[in-house]
């Protein structure tokens, strides 16, 4: 997304480094799965998506394999000629300031190949380092008594055919744990147990629609109204849900969690036919074709998938020499802002689940100061401050909160940044829209709800008789809470004028 934005601002001067052989970045060609797909909907998915006249292929699925967006970021690549701009299978090993980049300074990197090494001088830099590196891993007492499988569930590292009639224990309640609940319904597992610490909400499919499909952001209220909807099929109370801090009256509502919502709508299913089991709590050791929790609980399985999160690049400080951060920008510095916020959710209105509006916001920002650096000058002790903590070793990722600070501060201080924020702002719900209309949107889901259900029967993890529970989500009680929200969202505006008013007599 940085480069074609680049390419579209006419700026033609900037090299890409890319650790792979291939556009795609490590969550795509490392971190996922065979099976892999992309969690929200395809219409904000795009690394054209600042461009207005460009749109999700027609011919792509709704939600595209990890193969589906490896093609689409290649051909992205070939359209714009970025191969011509990247350096592939490159590792920065160092990063050095030399003098002062607004006075002619520069930034100095050390490359590697697998053959060669380098040096590369460049007026700014922009890094976008992720953070997915390595799988947090945990190893039980008992493991080589256990006697079955014990694999990652990311990273590519499933061998499938375990996964037949397999009584599968899923460890943690992230977006992985999501993905694979799914797949081991798919693969034809007989039990799947979801071990967890703590249960994190998922969001339903439509509700993923419903808040990227918003020109305004969605008040906390009404996404747990909506998240309510399919909950109730569980019997939980999302407003009483640890992740939930809402008011006492209801009109307010903080949803905070350490994991993004894992949209899904066949998790839901399988748990409500019991197929998968959700239980709080941590595993003590393993025996012979069982896990022990520290309550005291067995659960007889002969799989165990470790769905624990990830790392990120454990040596990227030391190698970008970080000290402290300034909003984004490394030591301050306006020409080296790194894009690596952490995952999770702190949040009172709700714009969208997927990641790419959140980055373009941040990408814009990086071009305006590199197109007027002076101007981040004037700014940069006004901006949250993050100092590197010797103990962590991955102080480049930052929280979702220190990037909204960032933004309130630097659109209140320049008004034409924030025009073309505000400009990218109504592209999310345009591009999504066109993509996932409203009726053709439910009836795709609701016909994979139908097609999950015949699938469980099917396979005989369900009976073949069970009842074909409905699909929460209609066009009618969709309707109906977008018109509350958008009466209420109006009342609070009119409320907050009359304020206003009042205050100016």
């Amino acid at each position: 997304m940085t480069a074609v934005d680049l390419l579209r601002s006419g700026r033609n001067d900037f090299v890409v480094l890319e650790r792979y052989e291939a556009f795609g970045g490590t969550t795509w060609r490392d971190v996922a799965n065979e099976t892999t797909k992309l969690q929200t909907e395809k219409g904000t998915y795009v690394p054209e998506y600042l461009d207005p006249e460009v749109h999700a292929q027609e011919d792509q699925k709704t939600w595209p394999s990890r193969d589906s967006i490896l093609d689409m970021c290649v051909a992205c690549a070939e359209k714009h000629g970025l191969e011509d701009k990247a350096k592939f299978n490159t590792s920065l090993e160092k990063v050095e300031v030399k003098g002062d980049l607004l006075a002619g300074g520069h930034i100095e990197l050390s490359l590697t190949t697998e053959d060669s090494s380098e040096t590369l001088k460049c007026s700014a830099m922009i890094s976008c380092p992720g953070v997915f590196y390595n799988p947090i891993d945990v190893k039980w007492p008992g493991r080589e008594e256990f006697g079955g499988y014990i694999t990652h569930g990311s990273y590519d590292s499933i061998n499938y055919d375990k996964l037949k009639d397999a009584s599968v224990c899923i460890v943690g309640h992230g977006g992985f744990t999501i993905e694979n609940v799914r797949t081991c319904v798919e693969r034809k597992s007989k039990k799947i147990y979801v071990v967890c610490r703590h249960r994190h909400l998922a969001g339903p499919k439509m509700v993923s629609w419903m808040v990227s499909g918003a020109a305004i952001p969605i008040p906390g209220p009404f996404v747990v109204e909506a998240f309510q909807m399919m909950y109730d099929l569980l019997g939980v109370d999302v407003w009483s849900h640890p992740v939930v801090n809402a008011n006492a009256d209801r009109s307010s509502a903080v949803l905070t969690q350490t994991t993004t919502f894992g949209v899904t709508d066949i998790y839901f299913l399988a748990c409500y036919y019991k197929v998968c089991e959700v239980i709080n709590g941590e595993i003590d050791k393993l025996s012979k074709g069982k896990v022990h929790l520290k309550d005291g609980q067995e659960l007889e399985c002969n799989v165990i998938m470790k769905c624990l999160g990830s790392h990120g690049a454990t040596d990227f400080d030391d190698i970008i020499g970080f000290k402290f951060y300034q909003g984004w920008w490394v030591n301050g510095e306006a020409l080296m802002p790194v894009m690596a916020p952490a995952k999770g959710v702190q949040a009172k209105n709700f714009g969208g689940f997927s990641l790419a509006p959140g980055y373009a916001g941040q990408i814009i920002t990086n071009r305006y100061f590199i197109d007027y650096p002076d101007k981040f000058v004037g700014v940069r002790d006004w901006l949250p401050k993050q100092t590197r903590d010797d103990h962590y070793e991955c102080n480049y990722i930052y929280k979702g909160a220190h990037v909204l600070a960032t933004m309130v501060i630097l659109q209140t201080q320049f008004p034409d940044l924030a025009a073309e924020l505000g400009e990218a702002d109504k592209l999310k719900a345009y591009k999504h829209i066109k993509a996932h209309p409203l009726e053709k949107h439910l009836d795709e889901c609701l016909k994979e709800w139908k097609m999950y259900i015949k699938m469980m029967k099917d396979h005989g993890q369900i009976p073949a008789d069970a009842e074909e529970v409905e699909y929460p989500y209609t066009k009618e009680n969709i309707m109906q809470l977008d018109q509350r929200c958008q009466e209420a969202m109006k009342a609070e505006w009119e409320k907050m004028m009359s304020k206003k008013a009042k205050a100016g007599k």
